[in-house]
């Protein structure tokens, strides 16, 4: 599993800290570069840049103060639709899931989640 991510350019966006330090370590571990903003304004703006644009994928928690998951997929959706995103939570229904992918999300992490979830779900990403 170490490496299954290598080269690989993540954008992470967590307002809780803890989460996305650990995510980020684990992304790292994984063999990702990991941009990680936990200030959700800042990546929905950051999202309508040229710069967003570098990411292999989005990873996105759901449920934030600002703008939410939900948001976040709405931008990437208009300013870089072929970047995978892959939405996260630990409080998500059943409903906001099958939003979230019939809104074109390409996968859901549930919190907690394992080093082998995580990979499982860029595994599948890639093979969409």
């Amino acid at each position: 599993m170490t490496g299954c991510l290598e080269n690989k350019k993540i954008l992470l966006i967590d307002d809780e800290s803890g989460v996305l330090t650990a995510l980020s370590l684990l992304l790292k571990a994984l063999g990702a570069e990991v941009t990680g903003m936990s200030d959700p304004e800042a990546a929905f703006a950051y999202l309508s840049s040229a710069e967003s644009h570098i990411h292999d994928a989005i990873l996105s928690d759901l449920r934030m103060p600002e703008h939410d998951g939900m948001d976040m997929l709405s931008q990437r959706n208009e300013h870089c639709p072929q970047t995978p995103f892959i939405l996260i939570s630990g409080h998500a229904t059943t409903k906001e899931v099958g939003a979230a992918l019939s809104s074109g999300a390409n996968g859901f992490l549930a919190k907690p989640f394992s080093p082998e979830d995580v990979a499982r779900v860029f595994s599948e990403i890639g093979n969409q």
